[in-house]
């Protein structure tokens, strides 16, 4: 049975990891690490969701350390913290677009749209959050 976070998000979804299945990795979120999706689903991706009105696909939520070494995440991903989550929408710009003309608060948002990605990394972190617009290599601003 699913636990819902929100009306879209559940636990399951933001700690699904296909790698992790995969590998046979635990990737199990602790209860910091529930909190901080939590925060991340109801404070960042609920509300956001509900702005742009179309779904969101969660390529990746939380990963274990090793799920994010299998994946080749950097050690300290905002992953591994239940902090961030990447969302593929028919359009990346689009929805970075909602969400910079959203007000809401934001730690990173990272548009991958290479040819290769195309996705929007997002993450929230309770109190401290930057506002920083990055954009992977490859894909333009």
């Amino acid at each position: 049975m699913a636990t819902h976070i929100t009306k879209n998000f559940t636990l399951e979804e933001l700690s699904h990891s296909n790698t992790a299945v995969a590998k046979g990795i635990e990737n199990t979120p602790d209860v910091q690490q529930q909190l901080n999706l939590t925060a991340l689903a109801k404070r960042l991706l609920q509300p956001l969701r509900d702005i742009y009105n179309e779904p969101f696909i969660i390529n990746s939520g939380f990963r274990s350390q090793e799920t994010n070494k299998a994946v080749g995440g950097v050690p300290n991903s905002q992953h591994t913290k239940g902090q961030a989550a990447d969302v593929q929408v028919k359009d990346p710009r689009k929805l970075l677009a909602a969400l910079l003309g959203s007000g809401l608060d934001f730690d990173q948002a990272i548009l991958y749209q290479d040819g290769r990605n195309n996705f929007l990394h997002m993450s929230y972190n309770s109190g401290h959050n930057r506002k920083q617009v990055l954009y992977s290599k490859g894909t333009r601003p």
